[in-house]
C-alpha cells in the first residue's frame, strides 16, 4: 500500500468523526484513550514516518559515516561535529503511537493479532535504533507516563534493552503466525496488513539483532532456529519498503522536494569510489553521475568547510545520480531491511559457525539480491561480477563486510553499526576531524535531558563512561570474536 492512501484514510476518518458529534463527549471522556483513534490511522502514521525517517537518515548521514558519500559543503557531520542529531525526539515521539496500536490490538472489541505483531515489530525497531545510536536509553519506564505517571524515566542498560527487543520480535513472530486478516483499510504502507510478510520482517530483524549482540552472547541456537523455520525475507518481493506515489511532498522521495543546491552538496566519497572501482561495480553508475570531465571522482570525508569547498572547486567530485535521487519523486524507495542484508547476515553467521550452511552461497546471493534490487537484472552480468578475483568469496570477513556495506546503501546507520561491531571494513577519520582521529561510536544525549531528567541522565552518563561520542556500548565490547 502506498502512502498516498494515508490521505484517503484521514479523509474517511474525518467524515466518521463529523458524523458522530453527538457521541463526542462520551468518546472524549473514555479513559482508554487509544480507542479514540483507529489502529489503521495510527499504523499509517507510524509505518510511513518510521520508514521515511530511517531512509532519509541513511541517505545522508548513514552513507557519510560509512564513507560511501561525503559532503562538499557544510561537512560538519563528516568531521564528527555531533550532537544528538534529532533522532532521540523522533523515536520517543513516535513510540507512544506505536504503543497505542499495541493497546488497541489487545483490547476487547478491537483485538487483532496482525496489528499486535506490527506494533511489536515497530517497537523493537525503534528501541533498537535508539540504543544503537545513544547507548543506554529509557526503555522499561519510557512509555508509562500516562499509565503510571512516570515522566522522568530511568535509563536502562543495553543488555536489558536488547533482551526486550528480542522478546518483542519473538512474540511478533508468534502472533503473526496466526495470519489474522485486517478488514478494510489497513493503514500499513509497508505490507498492506499482510501478516505473513510482517512475520518475515520480524524474523529478519531478529537475525539482524542476534548477530549484533553475538560478541557478547552465544546466539547460535536462536539464529539456527529462525533459519530452520524459514520465515524470513529471502527475495526482493518481500523487502520492507515504502514506495512513494509523488502526489505530495510527504509522499515523495525526500531529497526530491528540496533545493538542487542541497542535493549538490552530496558527493561520492573517495573510500566508496575505491570499493566500487575495485569491484568493477555497476552500482557506481546507478548511484552516481560522472563529473563534467566524464570521470568518477571522489572527495575525502572529514574536510572542513574551507578545504571541502577548495577540493570541490579543484577536482569536481561526482554528485549522486540526479535523475534517481533528485528529479524523480517516486523511483527511489524507502526501506527498513532488504533481502540482500539478510543474506549477508547469514553469510557472516555461517562463516563464524553460528548456523549451518555455506557462507559463500549466502554471500553470493546477498550480492545478487542487491544487484537485482538496483536494476542489474541480467544473471550473466552478475555471474561475471561474482567471478572476479576481487569479488569471489575467499572466507574473508573483511570482503564480506565491504560488500555488505555497499548493499546497505541508504539503510539508516546499519553499516556504521556493523563497523562498530567488527571494525570492518576499516575506516579512518578524515584530515580535519574534530575527534582526535578517533572514529565515533554514538550520538550525544539531547541537552534537554540534563534539565528535564537530570538525575537519570547523570546516572546514565556515569554508567556508559561519559556523554561523548566515544563511549562504547555493551554489544561492541564483547570478546567472543
Amino acid at each position: 500500500m502506498k502512502t498516498s492512501k494515508i490521505i484517503a484514510i484521514i479523509f474517511i476518518t474525518g467524515l466518521n468523526l463529523l458524523g458522530c458529534t453527538d457521541d463526542f463527549e462520551e468518546i472524549n471522556s473514555n479513559p482508554n484513550a487509544p480507542e479514540a483513534v483507529s489502529a489503521n490511522l495510527l499504523t499509517a502514521t507510524a509505518t510511513s514516518e518510521i520508514v521515511r525517517t530511517l531512509t532519509q537518515e541513511g541517505y545522508s548521514d548513514g552513507n557519510t559515516i560509512t564513507q560511501l558519500m561525503a559532503k562538499n559543503n557544510f561537512p560538519g557531520f563528516g568531521q564528527f561535529e555531533w550532537g544528538d542529531q534529532g533522532l532521540w525526539n523522533f523515536f520517543y515521539q513516535i513510540l507512544p503511537e506505536v504503543n497505542d496500536i499495541l493497546e488497541i490490538s489487545r483490547t476487547e472489541g478491537t483485538k487483532n493479532s496482525t496489528y499486535e505483531g506490527i506494533a511489536l515489530s515497530l517497537r523493537a525497531l525503534c528501541f533498537a535504533n535508539l540504543t544503537d545510536l545513544y547507548n543506554n536509553v529509557p526503555y522499561t519506564e519510557a512509555l508509562v507516563g500516562k499509565s503510571e505517571g512516570v515522566f522522568t524515566p530511568k535509563y536502562d542498560d543495553q543488555e536489558t534493552i536488547y533482551n526486550g527487543i528480542l522478546a518483542d520480535l519473538a512474540e511478533a513472530d508468534a502472533v503473526l503466525s496466526k495470519g489474522q486478516p485486517i478488514t478494510g483499510a489497513t493503514g500499513d504502507v509497508i505490507y498492506d496488513g499482510d501478516a505473513s510478510k510482517w512475520r518475515k520482517l520480524a524474523n529478519s530483524l531478529r537475525l539482524r539483532y542476534l548477530l549484533r549482540i553475538s560478541k557478547q552472547r552465544d546466539v547460535s541456537a536462536e539464529m539456527q532456529a529462525i533459519v530452520n523455520d524459514g520465515n524470513y525475507i529471502t527475495t526482493n518481493d518481500d523487502n520492507a519498503t515504502l514506495t512513494f506515489s509523488g502526489t505530495s511532498n510527504t509522499d515523495s522521495w525526500p531529497e526530491s522536494t528540496g533545493r538542487i543546491g542541497g542535493f549538490d552538496e552530496k558527493s561520492l566519497c573517495t573510500t566508496g569510489l575505491e570499493y566500487l572501482t575495485r569491484f568493477n561495480d555497476p552500482r557506481l553508475d546507478i548511484w552516481f553521475d560522472r563529473n563534467s570531465n566524464g570521470e568518477y571522482v571522489g572527495i575525502p570525508i572529514g574536510l572542513n568547510q574551507d578545504n571541502a569547498r577548495a577540493y570541490d572547486d579543484a577536482n569536481s567530485p561526482s554528485r549522486l545520480d540526479v535523475e534517481l535521487f533528485y528529479f524523480s519523486r517516486t523511483e527511489a524507495e524507502a526501506f527498513v531491511i532488504k533481502s540482500s542484508e539478510v543474506y549477508f547476515i547469514l553469510a557472516e553467521a555461517a562463516e563464524r559457525g553460528f548456523i549451518s550452511g555455506d557462507a559463500e552461497t549466502f554471500y553470493n546471493e546477498g550480492i545478487r539480491q542487491s544487484m537485482k534490487y538496483w536494476g542489474v537484472t541480467d544473471d550473466a552480468v552478475i555471474d561475471t561480477y561474482l567471478a572476479q578475483p576481487s569479488v569471489a568469496y575467499n572466507g574473508s570477513v573483511e570482503l564480506l563486510m565491504t560488500q555488505k556495506t555497499l548493499a546497505l546503501w541508504n539503510v539508516d546507520y546499519q553499516g556504521w553499526f556493523d563497523y562498530r561491531r567488527t571494525g570492518l571494513p576499516a575506516l579512518e577519520a578524515g584530515p580535519d576531524n574534530e575527534n582526535q582521529g578517533r572514529y565515533p561510536v554514538r550520538f550525544l544525549y539531547p541537552s534537554s535531558e540534563q534539565t528535564l531528567n537530570g538525575v537519570n541522565y547523570k546516572a546514565a552518563v556515569e554508567s556508559i563512561g561519559g556523554d561523548n561520542i566515544n563511549s562504547k556500548g555493551w554489544w561492541e565490547t564483547g570478546s567472543r570474536y
